[in-house]
């Protein structure tokens, strides 16, 4: 009898600790204001809410560009269904063929790594960097048919 309570009290315990040791982290989190001159604290309705901006990375092809509105769109993932509008301003870095580019060189279906903050919404771009063509067929095999730049058909074929 000792023993099964010895064991639910051990339980217990452990129970009481995992929720401690994971509830810790959310308490710090929480932002406490200071006081207003005069010792009164702001009410909720009066905070200004400023969240910190979200990194992000990017990988894939450029579906659409958009110079007007000052946007690129780049597909990414499987069969390119996924993929983020970014905003393009004057602080993004554009890098194509290693030189300083624009909006205006990026071109449909260049693949490029993008880096952006997501901020009130929007995804801007920080850094867009278009691959060279050789290094995505690299990645993508030798691009070439079997048999094909040996100088030799498959067998049963014929010229």
């Amino acid at each position: 009898m000792l023993a099964v309570v010895s064991r639910y009290m051990t339980l217990a315990v452990v129970i009481t600790l995992s929720l401690a040791v994971a509830a810790g982290p959310a308490m710090a989190q929480t932002q406490q204001s200071p006081p207003l001159p005069g010792g009164s604290t702001p009410s909720p309705s009066e905070k200004p809410i400023e969240k910190a901006p979200t990194m992000g990375m990017l990988e894939g092809a450029v579906k659409k560009v958009d110079p007007a509105a000052g946007t690129v769109q780049v597909s990414s993932g499987p069969l390119g269904i996924l993929g983020r509008t970014l905003e393009v301003t004057s602080d993004t870095q554009i890098q194509v063929e290693g030189r300083q580019g624009s909006l205006t060189d990026l071109r449909e279906g260049a693949k490029v790594k993008a880096a952006y903050e997501s901020r009130d919404g929007k995804n801007v771009a920080t850094q867009i960097e278009v691959m060279p063509a050789q290094e995505t067929q690299k990645s993508s095999g030798t691009g070439q048919m079997p048999g094909s730049g040996t100088g030799q058909m498959p067998p049963g074929k014929t010229q």
